[in-house]
């Protein structure tokens, strides 16, 4: 795994955050992240890394959920990066510009329903569950990589 996928630490000065996730001057200021972003900031070698990184970096903070980091870490392990596996956790957890979000039983029990709801879709719990805390946050901007969010309504970045 190579790459830089650490972000930039965020200006001192608050803004007010629309449901669009740009603050009243049009600057981004959150955005939920995917684990398929997630992958591609730490793989430097991925084709999208470079997108991935410059729109990460627009954002004055990330959002995720504690199952997106689960899905994460067990998606880098299967693929044999286990020190990334640990480095992206202490990252995510510790890091003063992400918010990571633990769904609860409600939301979780709204995502199944979601999940079972949308047969034609190739939707994962994990984005069921995204789509869930990205409506009761009121985010419409997902960094992802993949046609989950837009399937959904969301806008995603950096595509």
């Amino acid at each position: 795994m190579t790459g830089s996928w650490r972000r930039r630490s965020p200006g001192n000065s608050p803004r007010s955050q629309g449901n669009d996730g740009l603050s009243r001057t049009g600057a981004v200021t959150s955005f939920f992240a995917d684990t398929s972003a997630w992958y591609d900031l730490i793989d430097g070698r991925s084709p999208h890394h470079e997108r991935v990184a410059v729109a990460a970096g627009e954002a004055r903070s990330l959002v995720t959920t504690t199952f997106v980091l689960h899905e994460l870490i067990a998606l880098l392990v299967s693929r044999s990066h286990r020190h990334a596996a640990e480095q992206a956790g202490e990252f995510i957890r510790s890091s003063p510009t992400i918010r990571l979000v633990h769904p609860s039983a409600d939301e979780e029990e709204r995502a199944w329903r979601l999940f079972l709801a949308r047969p034609d879709k190739g939707y994962s719990l994990t984005d069921c569950l995204s789509f869930v805390v990205m409506r009761r946050l009121r985010l419409n901007t997902a960094l992802a990589t993949d046609a989950h969010f837009v399937q959904e309504g969301f806008r995603v970045v950096p595509f």
